[in-house]
């Protein structure tokens, strides 16, 4: 399985300060198939804005989805956007996060207008309070165990210069691009999250695994890097969280 980005995406920005290069984030933004804010999100992307001139903030497109508990937006914002035509969807089911609910909310939107996305990506930050961090990676794992999203939709992750997913079980090949192979502190990292990873093989690695278990308490590879490979290969048993650095997401 090759993981490259296409151009049927859907963008997710969560609650947490967007660091990402305002150049690829507004080009990012525009040419997303579907923009979803999630509840707190949308005073970030508000926020986000601000910080671009006005002649450029005001040509931006607007979130096509809004979704949330709505206990981290403002009232101002809200009724901001919902003036300026985004649809809005009270989400206040408290078994799932605000995240997860978004998921769903899309899903939805996808189906009712016959919309198709081939990744979606979500905006957030790995810095913070661990128990979101957490979340954020417990709705990748729901994602995919639950289906809520179409099966041939995958979802990614983006904080700050780095982009996670998960790999499931069997072969995969990711391209590196060549700003990652080049910079001299680019990482990457294997976890598995909630279950053993009896079998591990990689080429492509500073630090390769030769049919090697993955394990909490034992062998985790975190701080890795690249030899300097157009791809890296993983053969992995049982479903692992990747992540790498990508430099030009915060202009590095």
């Amino acid at each position: 399985m090759h993981n490259k980005p296409s151009l049927r995406y859907a963008v997710l920005i969560l609650n947490r300060p967007i660091s990402q290069e305002e150049a690829f984030m507004k080009n990012f933004w525009e040419k997303a198939t579907l923009r979803i804010t999630v509840d707190g999100g949308a005073l970030r992307w508000d926020q986000f804005l601000t910080r671009l001139p006005e002649e450029i903030s005001n040509k931006m497109k607007i979130p096509d989805l809004i979704t949330g508990d709505f206990d981290s937006i403002t009232e101002e914002t809200l009724q901001k956007y919902k003036k300026k035509g985004c649809k809005v969807v009270h989400t206040p089911d408290q078994d799932y996060t605000d995240f997860t609910k978004a998921l769903k909310e899309l899903n939805n939107h996808c189906q009712e207008h016959t919309i198709e996305v081939d990744n979606v990506i979500a905006i957030g930050q790995a810095s913070g309070r661990l128990d979101q961090i957490l979340g954020n990676i417990q709705t990748l794992y729901l994602a995919e165990k639950q289906h809520l999203l179409h099966p041939e939709t995958k979802l990614y992750l983006m904080s700050g210069d780095s982009l996670s997913w998960l790999l499931e079980p069997g072969n995969h090949i990711i391209s590196i691009p060549e700003e990652t192979r080049k910079h001299n502190r680019a990482w990457c990292s294997l976890v598995p999250i909630g279950e053993t990873c009896h079998s591990v093989t990689t080429s492509g690695l500073m630090w390769n695994l030769d049919n090697q278990s993955l394990k909490f308490g034992e062998l985790v590879s975190t701080s890795n890097a690249f030899d300097g490979s157009d791809t890296v290969k993983i053969k992995c048993s049982h479903t692992i969280l990747w992540s790498m650095k990508v430099p030009s997401l915060t202009g590095e």
